[in-house]
């Protein structure tokens, strides 16, 4: 009778156990749904990009036409959370359906409803229209989204948006604009819905601009009672390959967008260099770059965020010491006399290694490109020959900065630093 009766226990844990894992298993949700204009970097359309975020790594298939018959699909097989899939060949002016399909490694899959686009219309620009360009949505969460965007001119900005493709009557934001750069953050949003919004602009003048209607869907859920955590601060020791002798470029994650304050100074008095520099825009990466600094110095800082909804954090004392200043670079031969410059990457200067140098730049140029060296580098080649021969520039950064406007040069920056800063790598990917 014991036995019999341990048996039915035994068989009833069994049942359980088996019924427990898919209870507990984690849901496969797509949210934060996003479609934009992609551009190329001249301003020209490619095509619609769609992104979204899953909750599980899965591949991703859109299914896309001009009727719910769909038509057309792209996606990708590579396994992520983080989806982009860019729509081209589409026609001007012309609305489209698509549904998004997504599945996990161990086969399950989940689809949303049929949503739909509207590519925008192409169009003479007319004499007072104003460019509007590097528009994005930089972040996404439960009741609000980010947009940024760019102008050549400085005029007011918004957000208008609606839960309707109609702007007869749309919301608006105002944008926080410095300089040419704008961003807005539209908030007190509804969970896991569907907005339209464009960027808007305008003059005393009556100048105008806009830019093509496009989407977000918000996330499922809040974020507004997460605690706002930074993390995986640098640098944290002398051995930290962006610190040079005279700049530190200082990095650090938040788990929700955040702007911050960066406060640095030196641990002796009179010791030079530091201060406190302010972040523009919203992020969960972020990056401030210092220069000037003392050589072979101690230096401290701390972090002081704010996320979108006010919730604020700050973090305790962390500290560097600046690299020693090593000898410029000698060419055998060369005189070993030596000019302040402390303007520049070294703080000794020795001319007839610049001459070497400049004799060796100035071949490989002509080199590169077939004797027609564009006259941006003439304009530069102070600053050029200097980064060649101080700055540990390779040529193939020379090259890309008299093709393309030197961002890849920085005049104090060693290329050793310069390639790891957030400008550097931005500009790259453009």
């Amino acid at each position: 009778m014991k036995l019999h009766k341990l048996s039915s226990i035994i068989i009833a844990i069994l049942i359980f156990v088996s019924w427990l894992p898919q209870a507990v298993s984690a849901q496969l949700i797509i949210d934060r749904i996003t479609v934009k204009t992609k551009t190329n970097d001249k301003g020209g359309v490619i095509g619609m990009q769609i992104s979204f975020y899953t909750s599980l790594p899965t591949t991703s298939r859109i299914d896309y036409g001009t009727t719910t018959d769909y038509g057309f699909f792209n996606g990708s097989s590579i396994y992520n959370t983080y989806h982009e899939v860019v729509l081209v060949n589409l026609k001007s002016d012309t609305t489209y359906h698509y549904r998004i399909t997504v599945t996990t490694s161990q086969a399950e899959q989940t689809s949303t409803l049929d949503y739909t686009f509207k590519t925008g219309k192409v169009v003479q620009p007319a004499g007072n229209q104003v460019a509007i360009t590097d528009v994005n949505v930089t972040n996404v969460g439960g009741t609000y989204f980010v947009v940024t965007w760019k102008t050549t001119g400085q005029y007011n900005g918004e957000i208008r948006y609606n839960t309707v493709e109609n702007f007869v009557k749309p919301a608006k934001v105002k944008a926080v604009r410095s300089g040419n750069q704008y961003e807005v953050v539209v908030g007190k949003l509804k969970l896991n819905t569907k907005y339209y919004w464009q960027a808007y602009v305008s003059d005393k003048d009556g100048n105008t601009g806009t830019s093509s209607v496009q989407t977000i869907t918000t996330a499922v859920s809040s974020d507004i009672k997460v605690p706002l955590v930074i993390s995986e601060i640098s640098p944290a020791s002398q051995a930290d390959l962006r610190l040079t002798d005279t700049t530190a470029v200082v990095r650090w994650r938040t788990n929700l967008p955040a702007k911050a304050d960066v406060s640095l100074k030196a641990t002796e008095r009179r010791v030079k260099g530091g201060g406190k520099i302010k972040e523009g825009l919203y992020a969960t990466e972020h990056e401030v770059i210092y220069i000037n600094l003392i050589p072979n110095k101690s230096y401290v800082f701390t972090i002081a965020a704010r996320d979108i909804h006010g919730k604020k954090v700050s973090t305790g004392q962390f500290g560097f010491i600046t690299k020693a200043t090593q000898p410029a670079p000698q060419v055998a031969g060369a005189s070993t006399s030596c000019y302040r410059a402390s303007w520049t990457y070294q703080q000794c200067r020795n001319l007839t290694a610049e001459r070497a140098k400049a004799l060796e730049l100035k071949e490989n140029l002509n080199k590169k490109f077939n004797n027609r060296v564009p006259a941006s580098a003439l304009r530069n080649w102070y600053t050029l020959v200097n980064a060649y021969t101080y700055g540990g520039y390779p040529l193939e950064a020379i090259v890309a900065a008299v093709k393309h406007g030197g961002k890849t040069v920085h005049p104090t920056i060693g290329f050793f630093s310069w390639q790891n800063s957030k400008d550097y790598k931005d500009y790259i990917k453009k």
